[in-house]
């Protein structure tokens, strides 16, 4: 019952408060905006309100809630304190450094600016910064074990992890066994190599905590570390059959086993997830795990994934930011777009991640690009993420190998049956063993496949060597005395990119797995062609490893999948468009062209050859999306397989390139099955691949540089069935006599240049 002597204002308020104790966020929320509304006091309502909109993930509405207040008290500590955190979680980290800086002056003496600048600094990739603020808060409160651990996390980040191990120690003094400190020690004595100081530490905290299941699961992460992998795997197996819902022993099982058993995986996470509701990291690691699963039925793990992705955002909306990869990795794939949009745009996204994030943030946001700045950016933050993973990092020593011949390595866990291999394979099998030596470099935790194996006999030296540190790998490669080491996997799975940090070679080179600047300055050049290399210097970290024709050219792998007679349309009495990129290509200007083309062509079809067509998620989102876009979407048709697509390349006439990240992979097979494709070039090295493959095979006239050119050369094919005919039964000849088709000359033009490059 309303208390009629309290104002509107006040009554708002009120129910605020309320619903923030209830923690009823969207109705906190609402009822504050109505207490503004209302004009009531400043004072009560721009904490609350802005507490509210940061929790539930709406940061720069938090921001501008609380700026009034602020403003009006930039005396106070704690206002300024508080904008420096509302500003942190909106990724403005700068501006949020220079408030904090502003309180900390103000009361020098108040630990939670010292704490919080800290905490900026982090953010920002900037750890020796970010631990001169916690060596600050410390002085303030020397008794703090937390603070003493976030100093040696960033004592950690500098490279110095003798200074950390020496704070862990005293922290470890005034909190035995803290399983954070000693969970933070462990990892700092195994980056020095201290293996047998971290088992005799865990012994003897054992000894002193009998049972203790946080040591457990640490003495198998240290067994898995040292390689003792059935150790691991048997002491967390231990520890689960007592309590199987242990948050950390499940988590570690996880980590284990990765990509090698994802069943397992994915059980470990449903466990720790179902005993621990609460728990954010494992809900996010089981909505990626379940992303990633491609065994049994893929089209349920997405739906599952999808479904852990809406209860995370629901159940955690102010970490939303937080855990934006993992949710736009399963937004992107199931083609929600209003939850994208939560999950905030590229420049916040930069700002958030920072340079201290892992490198795969960034990969599926290439195409999230929408202005010069925007790539730019994106070529800052490579840039910058390179310099903070080589900080402190020792160079490895290349040995120096006689005799003459080119030394040649390449290093990716795709080495296998793989789309890497179906590029690689020429340089690998058909270079000539009088002048040139080559070594592959393999991560991967499975066992060899077939192509693994004949890849092994046809190389100087393949060196499998799965889970080893990265120090090892390098010392490893450096002892081959390579020339020149070519990096093909980027920042996927079981991949090692680090290693490059280290320059195991005397010159390091990117090619093939990563589209963009990979953003280490140890690695010396980039593999382009004058289609591919950006016309911006700018836009590239790396020098260009310009070829004189093709970057790629289509190895034996490309198997003569048989092209149905005539053309779809002929078959079918409609005109197919489609496509068979990712879905994290499927920008929202990608999407707009699509729906243009089939506007401009009534009657017209789109076919989406992807696994995720056999997703109700995505087949919702993708009709959803064209619907809003004035596309009947009965227009669609969805084909969901995986692996064995290529065959039907036959139910689509015209295949509509993903912009402004086009395809690759997917360009060369469209028309390897003689289906041409249409693709928008643009400025930076990602939205150049297509504009390659079609130079290279004849048809750089379907590369156009404009969305306008794009719908116009879409619909011109459309209304061309003569040329799309003799297109289908006669491209793979037409392939075959330029650059794209001809591997052994793309094999002898790479290995000249290489020879010239390393002279």
């Amino acid at each position: 019952m309303e208390d009629l002597r309290l104002t509107p204002a006040e009554q708002a308020l009120v129910a605020a408060q309320s619903a923030w104790e209830a923690r009823d966020l969207p109705a906190a929320a609402l009822a504050f905006a109505e207490a503004r509304r209302l004009a009531a006091s400043l004072k009560l309502v721009a904490r609350g309100q802005a507490l509210v909109l940061s929790e539930l993930g709406r940061h720069d509405e938090a921001v501008e809630a609380y700026r009034p207040w602020s403003d009006k008290n930039q005396k106070d500590p704690a206002s300024l304190n508080l904008m420096g955190v509302l500003l942190k979680r909106a990724g403005r980290l700068k501006a949020a450094a220079e408030v904090l800086e502003i309180a900390r002056k103000r009361a020098p003496g108040d630990l939670s600016a010292w704490q919080n600048l800290g905490n900026v600094h982090e953010a920002l990739g900037d750890p020796a910064r970010a631990a001169l603020f916690f060596r600050g808060a410390l002085k303030i409160a020397p008794k703090s074990v937390e603070l003493a651990r976030l100093l040696a996390r960033q004592q950690v980040a500098a490279g110095d992890a003798v200074a950390a191990v020496e704070t862990l120690q005293k922290a470890l003094v005034l909190a035995p066994g803290n399983p954070a400190v000693v969970g933070l020690l462990v990892q700092c004595l195994l980056r020095l190599h201290r293996a047998e100081e971290a088992e005799a530490l865990l012994a003897r905290l054992t000894a002193q905590m009998p049972g203790e299941r946080e040591l457990i699961v640490l003495q198998a992460r240290v067994a898995f570390r040292l390689g003792r992998v059935s150790e691991a795997l048997a002491r967390l197996d231990g520890l689960l059959k007592t309590d199987p819902g242990h948050l950390q022993a499940n988590l570690q099982l996880a980590v284990i086993l990765g990509d090698g058993d994802r069943p397992i995986v994915n059980a470990a996470l449903d466990r720790a997830t179902t005993a621990h509701p609460d728990s954010f990291e494992a809900l996010e690691r089981y909505v990626e795990s379940l992303c990633r699963s491609r065994y049994g039925d893929e089209a349920a793990h997405i739906e599952a994934s999808y479904l852990q992705a809406q209860r995370l955002m629901a159940r955690f909306p102010h970490r939303v930011a937080e855990a934006a990869r993992t949710l736009r990795t399963i937004l992107m794939r199931v083609l929600d777009e209003e939850r994208m949009a939560k999950t905030g745009t590229l420049p916040q996204l930069l700002r958030q991640w920072g340079p201290a994030a892992h490198h795969s943030v960034v990969h599926y946001e290439l195409g999230q690009v929408q202005t010069m700045e925007d790539r730019l950016a994106l070529v800052d933050w490579h840039r910058n993420w390179g310099r903070r993973v080589s900080t402190g990092l020792p160079l490895a020593t290349p040995a120096r190998i006689g005799g003459g011949k080119l030394r040649v390595g390449f290093m990716s866990s795709d080495l296998r049956h793989h789309p890497i291999t179906y590029f690689a394979l020429p340089l690998l099998e058909g270079y000539d063993r009088e002048k040139v030596e080559v070594f592959c470099y393999s991560f991967n935790e499975n066992p060899p496949d077939r192509v693994q194996h004949l890849l092994a006999e046809q190389v100087t030296g393949f060196r499998h060597w799965p889970r080893q540190p990265d120090a090892q790998v390098a010392e490893g490669i450096a002892a081959d005395g390579l020339d020149i080491l070519f990096e093909l996997g980027g920042s996927t799975a079981m991949n090692k990119l680090e290693v490059m940090a280290r320059r195991p070679a005397r010159l390091g080179a990117s090619w093939l797995g990563y589209p963009h600047s990979a953003g280490l300055e140890q690695i010396d050049l980039i593999l382009t062609d004058p289609w591919l290399q950006p016309e911006d210097p700018r836009l590239l970290i790396e020098r260009p490893f310009q070829m004189p024709e093709t970057w790629v050219a289509l190895s034996r792998m490309f198997a003569p999948h048989e092209i149905a007679e005539g053309t779809p349309e002929a078959r079918r009495g409609v005109l197919s468009f489609g496509t068979a990129n990712n879905p994290y290509k499927y920008t929202p200007a990608c999407l707009d062209a699509w729906a243009a083309v089939l506007r401009a062509v009534p009657g017209s079809r789109f076919v989406f050859l992807r696994p995720e067509g056999a997703a109700p998620s995505f087949v919702a989102g993708a009709k959803a999306a064209f619907a809003r876009r004035d596309v009947d979407p009965d227009r669609l048709e969805f084909i969901g397989v995986r692996g064995d697509h290529m065959r039907h390349y036959n139910a689509i006439d015209i295949a509509l390139d993903s912009l402004p990240h086009v395809g690759g992979t997917t360009t060369c097979e469209a028309l390897w099955m003689g289906v041409p494709t249409v693709s928008l070039v643009g400025p930076g090295f990602p939205e150049r691949l297509s504009y390659s493959n079609l130079a290279n095979a004849g048809l750089a006239d379907l590369a156009v540089f404009s969305v306008a050119d794009y719908v116009a050369k879409a619909v011109e094919l459309a209304a061309d069935p003569a040329r799309r005919l003799a297109l289908r039964q006669g491209l793979r000849a037409q392939i075959a006599a330029h650059p794209l088709g001809q591997p052994e000359r793309f094999t002898r033009a790479f290995y000249d240049l290489a020879a010239r490059v390393c002279a």
